[in-house]
């Protein structure tokens, strides 16, 4: 029963996926992951390989497999960006596991996204680790502050943009301040994934 079930969603999935012309990736051609935190060294990789699979045809869609808890909102940032104003390949996300935080900038890089059933994605305010010892000042603490406010208008603004006019950036900060966990459906009924699959 629960192998129907399955099929079943896997059909409906389809064809949602199909109704609105939008075709599954091709897997595993022309397929990179990022797996793990949002960090330089990933970004230098990922950029890296996405340069490499455009030299060899900048036509051709590629496709990036993403499971990230997320890191620093301003790496998340980098990617995004260079991804839609500055190589502009054409890329397919395919969300997977854990979507988080700055991941979810990763996710919404692709032109076409996709997750799969069992991924949650997590939106929050942005926050900072400090070292025990380290001693900061009171406009040391304002600039951080002012600097973490920004950063959580850009990455709402990003949201918003990607939800295909679903979402405000008010509505997105305040799913963030809630620390929202997205079920697929969610981020499909929210416009951030074009399908389950």
């Amino acid at each position: 029963m629960a192998i129907m079930a399955t099929r079943q969603k896997q059909e409906i999935s389809f064809e949602v996926a199909t109704q609105e012309k939008i075709l599954l990736p091709h897997l595993p051609h022309r397929t990179i992951t990022w797996i793990g935190g949002v960090h330089g060294g990933i970004l230098a990789d990922i950029t890296e390989q996405i340069q490499n699979l455009l030299l060899q045809d900048s036509s051709e869609e590629i496709n990036l497999i993403v499971t990230s808890h997320g890191g620093p909102t301003g790496i998340g940032m980098s990617f995004y960006d260079s991804m839609r104003s500055v190589y502009k390949p054409y890329l397919n996300t395919i969300g997977s596991g854990d979507v988080d935080s700055s991941g979810i900038l990763i996710f919404l890089a692709g032109q076409k996204r996709f997750i799969t059933q069992n991924t949650t994605m997590l939106l929050h305010l942005a926050g900072r680790t400090f070292e025990t010892a380290k001693r900061f000042t009171t406009p040391d603490m304002e600039s951080m502050i002012k600097e973490d406010k920004m950063k959580d208008f850009q990455y709402a603004s990003v949201i918003s943009e990607r939800s295909q006019g679903k979402l405000t950036v008010t509505e997105v900060l305040d799913l963030m301040a809630r620390n929202t966990v997205l079920t697929p459906s969610d981020a499909v009924d929210m416009g951030l994934a074009h399908a389950i699959i």
